[in-house]
C-alpha cells in the first residue's frame, strides 16, 4: 500500500517537472519571438520596436539563467533604440518631446552601462535645453529660462551659448553682478572653446550693458558711479569711441579738464566719423582745452566742432568767448 502511495507521488512530481520545463521552454521561445519582432520593427515603427524588446527583456529576467543571453541581447539593444527615438522626434520638431525621450535614452544608456549612447544623447540634450531656454527667454519667462540654461550647462559646462543666454537674462532684470559674472563665463568659454561669434556677441553686448548704465547714471549726475561704470565698459572694448566721448565729458563736468582732454583725443583717434560725428567730440575737447585756459588749442578744437548741431554752439565761444582770430 505504501510502496503505491510513493509510486503516485513520484508520478505526480515527474509529470510537474516535465509540465514546468515545458512551460519555461515554451516561455523562452516566447521571449526570443518577441525580440525578434521588435528586432524586424526598428526601421517601420520604433514605437513598437521598443515595446516588443522592453517587454522580451522582462520576460528574460524571469526566466533567470535560462534567459540571461537573452535579457543580454535586450540590454545591447535598448539605449541605441531609446537615442533612435528621441532623434525621429527631434526630427519632427518636438522640442519638448524630443528632450523627454533624450532623457529616456541617458536613463537607458545609464541603466545598462552603455557610456557611449549616453555621451550621444547628452550631446544633443543640453542644445535642446538651450533652445527651451531661448524660447522661455523670448517669452519674458525669465527664471524658467535660468533654470533651462542651467540644465543644459549641467550636462555641457563648456556651453558657451547657454551662459551667453543667462547673461541676457540678467541684463533684462538689470541684475549687474550676476550680469558680470555671467558675461565674463561666456567670454571665458567662447575663447576656450574658439566661439568668435559667442565672443563677438558677449564682448559688445558687455560693452553696451555698462555703457549705458554709464550714461544713465551720468545723467543722474552721479559721476563717479558713471566713471566705473563706463570704465568697466572699456575692460570689454577698448577702441569704442563712444565710451572715451562719454567720459571726456563727465571729466569735463568735474573740472577734470586735462583728464578730460586725454579721454577726448583717444576718442577722436578711434572714431571713423564724418565730421558732423566727430563734433561732438571736439567740442568737449574744446571745453577742456577752455577749462585749462589754453585758448589756442581750445579755438582749433571748437573750428572742428563747427559741424552740424553743434555749429552754432562752437561758433558762439570762438566769437563771443575766446574771440579766436
Amino acid at each position: 500500500m505504501k510502496i503505491k502511495l510513493l509510486q503516485k507521488i513520484l508520478l505526480i512530481t515527474g509529470l510537474a517537472l516535465f509540465v514546468t520545463v515545458q512551460l519555461q521552454g515554451q516561455s523562452l521561445r516566447e521571449a526570443i519571438e518577441t525580440f525578434n519582432t521588435g528586432m524586424e520593427l526598428v526601421d517601420t515603427d520604433i514605437e513598437a520596436a521598443i515595446e516588443n524588446i522592453e517587454r522580451s527583456h522582462e520576460m528574460a529576467l524571469q526566466l533567470g539563467a535560462e534567459g540571461e543571453e537573452l535579457q543580454v541581447q535586450a540590454e545591447i539593444q535598448l539605449p541605441g533604440l531609446y537615442y533612435s527615438r528621441a532623434l525621429a522626434i527631434y526630427r519632427e520638431r518636438d522640442i519638448p518631446g524630443a528632450v523627454d525621450a533624450f532623457e529616456q535614452a541617458i536613463e537607458k544608456s545609464e541603466q545598462f552601462d552603455d557610456p557611449e549612447t549616453k555621451r550621444r544623447s547628452e550631446s544633443v540634450l543640453h542644445q535642446l535645453y538651450a533652445m527651451l531656454g531661448d524660447a522661455q527667454f523670448r517669452e519674458t519667462n525669465n527664471e524658467e529660462a535660468l533654470e533651462l540654461f542651467d540644465k543644459a550647462l549641467e550636462i555641457n559646462p563648456q556651453h558657451a551659448r547657454s551662459y551667453l543666454g543667462k547673461s541676457l537674462v540678467y541684463r533684462r532684470l538689470e541684475d549687474t553682478e550676476n550680469f558680470k559674472r555671467s558675461i565674463d563665463r561666456t567670454i571665458e568659454t567662447a575663447l576656450a572653446t574658439e566661439n568668435e561669434q559667442i565672443f563677438q556677441t558677449a564682448e559688445s553686448t558687455a560693452r553696451d550693458y555698462f555703457l549705458l548704465r554709464g550714461i544713465r547714471a551720468k545723467g543722474e549726475s552721479e559721476y563717479e558711479r558713471a566713471l566705473e561704470l563706463l570704465k568697466t565698459s572699456l575692460e570689454y572694448d577698448q577702441s569704442f569711441s563712444e565710451t572715451h566721448f562719454i567720459i571726456a565729458s563727465i571729466y569735463n563736468e568735474q573740472s577734470l579738464f586735462q583728464n578730460a582732454v586725454n579721454s577726448a583725443r583717444r576718442a577722436i583717434s578711434l572714431t571713423d566719423g564724418s565730421q558732423n560725428e566727430t563734433a561732438k567730440i571736439y567740442f568737449e575737447l574744446g571745453k577742456a582745452y577752455e577749462g585749462l585756459g589754453n585758448s589756442e588749442q581750445a579755438c582749433d578744437a571748437y573750428k572742428n566742432a563747427a559741424h552740424g548741431q553743434y555749429e552754432a554752439s562752437a561758433k558762439y565761444q570762438m566769437e563771443h568767448i575766446l574771440k579766436c582770430q
